[in-house]
């Protein structure tokens, strides 16, 4: 009967899998917990918010880029390096700029480019554009559009043409 009374009384927080036991658990919690903050830091961008105020405005550019056709006008851009030109066919007294990221809403760039003395419209970049862009170009009285979807960096001379 003294031999069925010795048992092996090791404290719990000895013994290796009870330690298992707790630990798989625990980095359940800890490994949902970092996907969350992960993913909360991390959110994908709306490149547009409200598809029901662009779906009304789809009209309206239809007519200014109908309007760039119709005006004749050539232009074409580049970008050599960190400098971002345009020519015009046309003398405008400036021009807008909207370069559009086509995932990365907070890399979107717009400007406003007046001619320089050789007739080319000129813009320093602070940093490098590199991937797919949408550019939008139109003069400052807003009568006509144009936009294309370009690949940068371009050192050659690139013809926009209405979409």
């Amino acid at each position: 009967m003294s031999s069925l009374m010795k048992s092996n009384s090791t404290a719990w927080y000895k013994n290796g899998w009870v330690w298992l036991i707790i630990a798989l658990p625990a980095l359940t919690v800890v490994a949902g917990i970092a996907t969350v903050v992960i993913t909360s830091l991390n959110q994908p961008e709306m490149v547009v918010d409200d598809y029901y105020k662009k779906g009304k405005a789809i009209n309206q550019e239809l007519t200014l880029y109908q309007a760039y056709t119709d005006s004749g006008i050539e232009l074409e851009v580049r970008l050599e390096e960190q400098r971002f030109e345009l020519k015009s066919s046309e003398k405008l007294s400036g021009i807008k700029v909207n370069l559009v990221h086509s995932t990365q809403g907070k890399r979107d760039l717009n400007f406003v480019m007046t001619p320089n003395g050789v007739g080319t419209y000129t813009k320093s970049l602070e940093t490098a554009l590199t991937g797919k862009w949408t550019v939008f170009v139109e003069p400052m009285d807003g009568s006509w559009k144009v936009q294309q979807k370009l690949a940068f960096p371009n050192a050659s001379w690139t013809k926009l043409v209405a979409e």
